[in-house]
């Protein structure tokens, strides 16, 4: 062997494998790759009797082979003329198979060549890879920066850096106009704006289409939005690509080295879920964190084992208590969902909800806790609130599941209020009707998280609304600053000439139920009176 190849001999070195779907055409395998491959020298001690098409013959001789290697050989009807290639590890060493086609005077036959990869054949391979140019932008490709970013983590284990991914918005715009050579040419005018940008130690590769990674110096995270800002900024004159002129701009994920992950594999995947951020929110960029991470994962397992969790009644409902400060009683109960998962443990709605809503599943939940709560009231002999959503409202049986959830129950309508989140006043068109319904059964209406979002004061005459829930961000911040406490009881009388009832909620503290009570806001609720807690445990209301 030399050089890492067998020299042979194709009379004494090739064992002939007839093969009869494809006429006139011989395999002949190297038995020194054989053995190397694990194998005996003799084929027919390795195939059966009715083993004669291509493809059964080499799957049976390889089957760890990567790439299927038997089905390409077939599919290829002998290859053709075309080199192929594949790899197999086999006992410590990697054999690099080549499928020769060669016209010899006894018809086509392939020869099967073993080559036993060196380590020096290893490291040229991955010379070649990271010398390899994106034709399209004229920059290496992907894996070229993550080789220098783990150089530079290296080398330089104590200097912070930040791995982007980032995406160029527009040019697909581009491509449906002017057609994939124009768009090419576009791509390639964008990529060098920002390779112009870049400082010495910094780097660029292509991932795919129009997205790429880059390596970046990060002194801190205004140093690095403001070189993303001026990234950004060089997108504001079009690109020459003929008319009309085309405008892009960047959507930009951010991990940063070390604080996001010791590694280049773990702060390309975070920059990658940060880019994910970046194109929902609307925004430019976006920084991972550890709650974006939580978020994805939980879209790899919540919808299906939401759907089994009502099965399996894994929902509980929990409770907080409304109280009335002028008198400690307990006017009310809130019912909060929880997930008492069977491996997972407890889960908060925070972790769960947003997912279920953006995947449609909330209809289903909302419906579960509106017709338990209802039971459930009547088992403690208090009112009850339930949380609801667009969707759910907006339901073609959702009338009928109420009438249903109240008939059932035998609880009064009044004792039920449905609490709007904030979102439900965004889309006015398809939720005004079905509210009034719902009002007009004597079922209350509450705005929740008012003050924040989409809340506005034309809603309070737009909508049936019998209550207004105060956002626990108006309670915290008027603890401390006096120009938030008076807009709080500025908004007391307004609230009872529009005959409504305001409602503090996230009351944590004797100082909170203190200024809120002055204020004139008795309906108070909050970790300072209870926790919530599930029906059939006492808890004691602090008043």
């Amino acid at each position: 062997m030399a050089n890492g190849t067998w020299d042979w001999d194709p009379d004494s070195f090739f064992n002939d494998l007839p093969v009869e779907d494809t006429p006139g055409v011989k395999l002949l395998l190297n038995s020194a790759g054989l053995l190397m491959a694990g194998h005996g020298e003799s084929i027919d001690e390795i195939l059966k009797p009715d083993q004669h098409s291509l493809g059964e013959c080499i799957d049976t001789l390889f089957p760890e082979t990567t790439g299927n290697w038997g089905l390409q050989v077939a599919h290829a009807k002998a290859l053709r003329g075309d080199l192929q290639s594949c790899r197999q590890r086999v006992g410590g060493m990697d054999i690099a198979w080549e499928l020769i086609p060669v016209d010899t005077k006894r018809g086509r036959e392939v020869l099967a060549l073993a080559i036993v990869l060196t380590e020096d054949q290893h490291q040229e391979d991955e010379a070649h890879e990271l010398r390899k140019m994106d034709r399209a932008t004229g920059i290496p490709a992907r894996r070229a920066v993550v080789v220098q970013a783990e150089e530079t983590f290296n080398h330089q284990p104590d200097t912070q850096w930040a791995i982007l991914r980032l995406d160029i918005v527009g040019m697909r715009r581009i491509n449906q106009a002017l057609g994939q050579d124009m768009g090419d040419h576009a791509l390639h005018q964008a990529v060098g704006r920002i390779v112009g940008s870049l400082e010495e130690g910094e780097c660029i590769g292509r991932v795919g289409g129009n997205e790429f990674i880059l390596l970046i110096h990060h002194k801190s995270d205004d140093y690095t939005v403001k070189r993303i800002q001026a990234m950004d900024l060089l997108f504001d004159e079009p690109l020459k690509v003929g008319l009309p002129q085309f405008m892009l701009h960047l959507n930009v994920g951010i991990a940063r080295y070390p604080q996001d992950g010791p590694t280049v594999r773990d702060l390309e995947r975070r920059a990658t879920i940060a880019l994910e951020r970046t194109r929902r929110s609307g925004y430019h960029y976006s920084f991972f964190s550890l709650a974006l991470e939580d978020h994805v994962l939980a879209h790899s397992w919540v919808p299906a084992e939401a759907q089994r969790a009502l099965r399996e009644s894994e929902f509980q409902l929990y409770y907080q208590p409304v109280v009335d400060t002028r008198t400690g009683e307990t006017v009310s109960m809130e019912a909060l969902i929880r997930w008492q998962h069977p491996w997972r443990g407890m889960i908060l709605p925070g972790h769960f909800i947003p997912v279920i809503e953006e995947m449609q599943l909330i209809v289903n939940l909302d419906l579960w806790v509106l017709e338990r709560a209802c039971h459930e009231a009547m088992s403690m002999g208090k009112p009850v609130a339930v949380n609801i959503t667009t969707n759910t409202i907006t339901a073609p049986d959702f009338l009928k599941r109420l009438d249903t959830a109240l008939a059932q129950s035998k609880l009064p309508p009044s004792w039920l209020t449905l609490e709007l989140t904030e979102r439900v006043f965004s889309s006015p068109e398809l939720v005004l009707e079905p509210l009034k319904a719902v009002h007009e059964r004597g079922v209350q209406i509450a705005a929740d998280d008012f003050g924040v979002g989409y809340s506005s004061l034309s809603y309070l005459w737009q909508y049936p609304l019998d209550k207004l829930k105060l956002d626990g961000s108006f309670v915290r911040a008027a603890a401390l600053d006096q120009r938030a406490q008076n807009l709080v009881t500025g908004l007391v009388p307004l609230i009872k000439i529009l005959g409504m009832t305001l409602i503090a909620e996230c009351v944590e503290t004797v100082e909170e139920r203190a200024w809120l009570h002055e204020a004139g806001v008795f309906f108070q609720q909050g970790y300072y009176f209870a926790r919530p807690a599930p029906l059939r445990k006492s808890v004691s209301v602090r008043s």
